[in-house]
């Protein structure tokens, strides 16, 4: 059953220079209990996009066009009131930064509290209600319920992450975008907080978009692995396969770039470096880098189709 589906979503920032495409025609869909992963180079996106799923970009950013349908609803043409309702409720997002999101000066139950309240005006939940369920919500998190009485400059870096997983499903939303919420983490710690987070989303039967670099990451957590590049998506499909068979250069590239215990080798990147999105190469965006490129590649821009059950590729290759 799909439960999120994104319909050519255009973003921009307008400058003085001219719009630079952050998302361009960007379509996918997720479904139930699915754990979709976004991979791609810095600038290729990702967090745009998630953003602009909540409306939480602010200008120069703008949406140009597209659908984003929560189930019969498109997000986009809700009033902000409506929005924002529907933000923690229907759509949550768990942020990149713990530290900047979470308020210096507010314990934590007081922050949970508020979304909560917002949420509930209606309802008159009475205190202690609304207590045991921040309990609730610390302890399926795996923090004890004595957290709700500090503030984040007491807690470590990874129960900060934590706090923000209680808060990004302290309403049981249908779908939960976390954007590379282990960033700051060390690994061990990563690995604590990704397996909080996936059995969080397991508990209340939600989607999830995990957004990151971490190919390695990607390949233990997610079911299906999207890779953006240049504010477009060239590659989506299961995470099997395309470890297994990437079919876009860019993919291919990706892959091969990662560290191998299987012995030692010279370490390879990308060539070249990612297209400006103010001024984009003509054709794929791709091809100045591409090492399959043909001539034609440099005029004729490719569209994301299907080539095989369940792989979806933007590429003339197919």
């Amino acid at each position: 059953m799909t439960v999120l589906r994104v319909e050519n979503l255009r973003v921009h920032y307008h400058t003085k220079d001219g719009p630079v495409r952050a998302v361009e025609n960007v379509s996918f869909a997720l479904q139930r209990g699915e754990r979709l992963g976004l991979v791609g180079e810095s600038g290729s996106g990702k967090s745009t996009m998630v953003l602009s799923l909540l409306r939480m970009l602010k200008p120069p950013a703008r949406i140009e066009s597209g659908r984003v349908l929560l189930g019969d609803i498109d997000l986009l043409a809700l009033t902000d009131a409506q929005m924002r309702a529907a933000r923690f409720s229907q759509i949550a997002l768990i942020p990149q930064g713990a530290m900047n999101s979470l308020n210096p000066v507010m314990r934590i139950k007081t922050q949970l509290m508020d979304t909560i309240r917002y949420h509930n005006r209606n309802n008159r939940l009475d205190q202690s209600e609304i207590m045991a369920h921040i309990h609730e919500l610390l302890e399926a998190v795996g923090l004890d319920r004595s957290v709700a009485n500090m503030y984040p400059h007491e807690l470590s870096g990874g129960m900060k992450q934590r706090v923000c997983i209680a808060m990004g499903i302290s309403l049981q939303p249908q779908v939960i975008l976390a954007d590379e919420p282990t960033s700051a983490l060390d690994v061990v710690v990563q690995r604590q907080v990704m397996e909080t987070l996936g059995q969080a989303q397991e508990e209340i039967g939600a989607s999830l978009i995990l957004v990151g670099h971490d190919m390695g990451l990607m390949a233990q957590f997610v079911n299906t692995i999207g890779v953006m590049y240049a504010g477009k998506l060239v590659e989506i499909g299961p995470v099997d396969a395309i470890f297994e068979e990437p079919l876009h250069p860019y993919t291919r590239l990706l892959i091969a770039s990662l560290p191998s215990l299987e012995g030692k080798r010279i370490f390879r990147g990308i060539p070249g470096i990612t297209p400006s999105l103010l001024t984009p190469p003509p054709g794929c965006a791709f091809h100045p880098r591409c090492p399959q490129v043909m001539e034609h590649c440099k005029a004729e821009a490719p569209v994301l189709q299907e080539v095989r059950p369940g792989r979806w590729v933007s590429c003339l290759l197919y």
